[in-house]
């Protein structure tokens, strides 16, 4: 079992135009790598518990971050030695430079966020994500975050934040016992979004200084859709302009610091 695995999951169609490309781009790379590529719909409600499920209160990220969990531990027992799961918003848009470690059990995604101070600066949190996930059957963590997801959730009383077993919960952890990153592997505020469009601007500054590596990869952050982040709007028009952006400007060398 050499085989390594990309899953995505997204509902069935018709599809935004910005999930259209993000799912392309995903099927190209794991083309590209002669990775094994399987898209899910709506059937991976039937691999969730339902006292889990209840407890979602209807958030789908939250749905989603144990299936992809599942989804993972099944394929990994029954036909892949690595499995990678993308979230559907998720833009691999230097793909030449999108190269997974493959000496690593595990691998997490970063979160760079650039949010607004009370003093008008930006400032640049560093955590990790789950939109972008890679295990092997070498993990030691696969079953204890499996375990760790369903118990929180299922003891939920009210909705939580849509990122409690997602980027909360991999990055409490990540602070106690340091995940491998997949530093390619990002995900922008809005505001970086709209000075990227712009071609500049003190958030897209803030975001570029606060990188490791170059980004190839981006998360769109979908469950933002329809909100107002920093006086940014987050909208379909958002995540298009933004895509355009990456593939005019960014598709050989993939976002950087030298990169304006």
């Amino acid at each position: 079992m050499n085989e390594t695995l990309v899953i995505q999951s997204f509902h069935s169609k018709p599809w935004p135009e910005h999930i259209e490309q993000c799912i392309s781009s995903v099927q190209s790379w794991a083309n590209q790598n002669k990775y094994t590529y399987r898209l899910f719909g709506d059937e991976i409600l039937e691999i969730i518990p339902p006292d889990y499920l209840k407890n979602c209160f209807g958030r789908w990220p939250v749905i989603t971050d144990l299936a992809r969990l599942l989804l993972i531990k099944n394929h990994l027992n029954n036909c892949a030695h690595r499995v990678i799961w993308l979230d559907a918003d998720t833009f691999v848009f230097a793909p030449d430079k999108f190269n997974v470690k493959i000496n690593e059990p595990h691998l997490v995604g970063r979160e760079i966020w650039i949010s607004k101070k009370l003093n008008k600066q930006w400032k640049s949190r560093k955590h990790v994500h789950n939109a972008f996930v890679c295990f092997t059957n070498a993990s030691p963590v696969l079953d204890f975050l499996i375990y760790a997801t369903e118990r929180i959730v299922t003891n939920l009383t009210a909705a939580s934040s849509p990122q409690l077993v997602g980027p909360k919960l991999y990055t409490h952890l990540n602070n106690l016992i340091r995940f491998p990153i997949m530093e390619t592997a990002g995900m922008m505020s809005p505001a970086v979004m709209k000075d990227l469009i712009a071609g500049q601007g003190p958030a897209l500054n803030c975001h570029l200084k606060a990188l490791k590596e170059p980004m190839a990869a981006v998360n769109l952050s979908r469950s933002l859709m329809d909100h107002s982040v920093d006086d940014v709007l987050v909208t379909d028009d958002l995540f298009d302009q933004t895509i355009r952006q990456l593939i005019k400007n960014f598709r050989t060398n993939g976002l950087e610091n030298r990169s304006l």
